[in-house]
């Protein structure tokens, strides 16, 4: 009997002990959208503290950034060579990949796509040109989408693999390809380059051209997707944040703009329009934390669009879009973002932070000493974040994420879908069941880049 005892309490202890165990570990959760991640309020003016503007000298120097790269296709010297472009079709040969109805591509439909790029004739043309509709760059030429893996988080939809970016009206291109049925263009642009439907370019002539550059005015959009029409009211466009639009002229209630359109044969041609001046203002906005912060309230809670697709945005788009206003010129992809340079700096002079060998309280107490309110980028790998402040001790961050990781079964990681542009901390997900702890995102933070220093804020409130 006593024997029989000691095995109960044996158990009983190996069951607390499993117990105690298993409320250490992650819990593993079928359905990640029964997990409960709490968010903050949606208010981005709780993390104003202070609102300084940035000096004149440093606002004239990123508009003259700005328009050297947003025009640099106009010097007519292409960025890539065939075997870039051929790297779409190396990958998807490699990978066929899903289709949109979730079967495996056939070789023979990537052989097609290869013949219609006719890349054995790049390049065949160097025209300058400009987009005439919000439109999309692809990998390949074709709107059809490819997925790796449908069953697998982060890899079917909405992670397309030949949707490259949005790109919106105005923005100047250099086509130097047209696919062999002459459908698609290849175009470069200063921030990103891929296949658009011909019928959303027009070719410009050397007078357009010259006349574009020697614009000195412009305006941005401060409500996204604002209407754009005629003198007859009647629709052309919906203007983005991010656009960039030229400034020909005002009276006391609109502006005088243009947006090109494309004629039958191919060639643009400028439209006036007038637009409401309490929906633009002048590029580049005066930059300060509350201004970014009233700008990007608009949209927060916009759905997550990969690449730019069903006109929403991605995490890097996003950053690029609003902090575009102000004068920031953001390359494409979040890696991009995250190591590139400004014009004005050098191997000495760099704004960039390796955070990559630092645990996370050391990230932590960095990002406090060193981050700038609304000025600050975080990276990781495939994603990137806006740092917004403190509040009650914790880091905030801005940013357009898809979801958190999680533990799905025993092998495979699940996603818990956010999918918006949102408010959270840096440390979301924490001590909650079902989101993999060992993978939230200040662990997987590599790095920091401030974009401008705070001596350079005028120190006017």
């Amino acid at each position: 009997m006593q024997i029989k005892n000691m095995h109960i309490i044996s158990l009983i202890l190996t069951l607390f002990v499993v117990a105690i165990l298993s409320g250490c570990a992650t819990k593993v959760i079928e359905n990640p959208q029964e997990i409960v991640v709490p968010l903050p309020p949606q208010d981005l003016s709780l993390f104003v503290k202070e609102s300084h503007n940035l000096d004149n000298t440093k606002k004239l120097a990123l508009k003259k950034e700005y328009l050297t790269y947003f025009f640099s296709p106009f010097d007519k010297k292409p960025k890539h060579n065939v075997k870039e472009l051929q790297w779409g079709l190396r990958e998807a040969y490699q990978d066929l990949g899903f289709g949109e109805n979730l079967l495996p591509y056939q070789k023979e439909e990537i052989e097609e796509l290869e013949s219609e790029a006719n890349l054995e004739a790049y390049p065949s043309v160097k025209k300058p040109a400009i987009i005439t509709r919000n439109s999309n760059l692809r990998v390949l030429p074709t709107n059809k989408p490819q997925f790796s893996n449908p069953n697998q988080a982060g890899k079917g939809f909405p992670f397309d693999n030949w949707q490259n970016s949005a790109i919106y009206v105005g923005t100047p291109v250099l086509i130097t390809h047209y696919s062999r049925s002459g459908k698609w263009a290849f175009v470069e642009s200063g921030f990103v380059s891929g296949w658009i439907l011909a019928l959303d370019v027009g070719i410009l002539n050397d007078n357009q051209v010259q006349s574009l550059k020697q614009m000195q005015d412009f305006l941005v959009v401060k409500k996204d997707l604002t209407p754009i029409k005629n003198s007859h009211q009647e629709y052309l466009e919906s203007a983005r944040i991010g656009m960039l639009l030229p400034l020909l002229g005002s009276t006391k209630t609109q502006y005088e703009s243009q947006i090109f359109l494309r004629n039958s044969r191919g060639y643009a041609y400028a439209l006036k329009v007038a637009l409401n001046q309490d929906a633009f203002d002048k590029f580049p906005m005066n930059f300060s934390a509350q201004a970014v912060a009233s700008l990007a309230q608009g949209i927060v809670g916009e759905k997550y669009g990969w690449g730019g697709m069903f006109g929403n945005r991605d995490c890097s788009m996003f950053l690029r879009d609003i902090l575009g206003n102000f004068g920031f010129y953001l390359l494409r992809n979040s890696q991009a973002q995250m190591r590139q340079k400004s014009i004005q700096e050098n191997k000495d002079s760099t704004l960039y932070f390796d955070l990559s060998h630092l645990n996370v309280e050391q990230k932590k107490d960095f990002i406090q000493q060193q981050a700038v309110p609304f000025a600050t980028l975080l990276g990781m790998k495939g994603h990137i974040m806006l740092y917004i402040g403190e509040l009650d001790g914790q880091i905030y961050i801005l940013h357009d994420i898809w979801g958190l990781r999680t533990l799905q079964n025993e092998t495979q990681e699940g996603r818990k879908i956010l999918g918006q542009i949102v408010i959270t901390p840096i440390e979301i997900g924490k001590h909650i069941q079902g989101i993999h702890q060992d993978k939230l995102l200040i662990d997987r933070i590599y790095g920091m880049r401030n974009l401008l220093l705070e001596s350079e804020f005028d120190g006017t409130k």
